[in-house]
């Protein structure tokens, strides 16, 4: 019984420290807007912008640049680690 209630209470926390992490996140989001940081330094110091390519503006206006199946494969084995971290410590 006590195991089981301490695994209900380990779910809960993670649960909420995923909903922080994500609330922070969409106001990050909210705030910044969709400027990648080269477009943030240029205005900040003042130099000429580059005009903005029309098209892909992906989700949520963020595109992946770079190798995309690097970042599938980063991306999967953080998962992979993380159950198997839930599975082993029952966290």
């Amino acid at each position: 019984m006590e195991q089981q209630q301490s695994n209900k209470k380990g779910i809960i926390i993670f649960g909420t420290i995923v909903l922080i992490f994500a609330v922070l996140s969409l106001f990050a989001y909210i705030i910044t807007g969709d400027k990648g940081i080269e477009e943030r330094f240029s205005n900040a110091v003042g130099l000429p912008s580059e005009p903005e390519e029309e098209g892909d503006n992906g989700i949520f206006g963020f595109t992946i640049e770079g190798n995309h199946p690097s970042y599938i494969v980063v991306l999967a084995l953080v998962i992979v680690t993380t159950v198997l971290i839930y599975i082993k410590y029952k966290v």
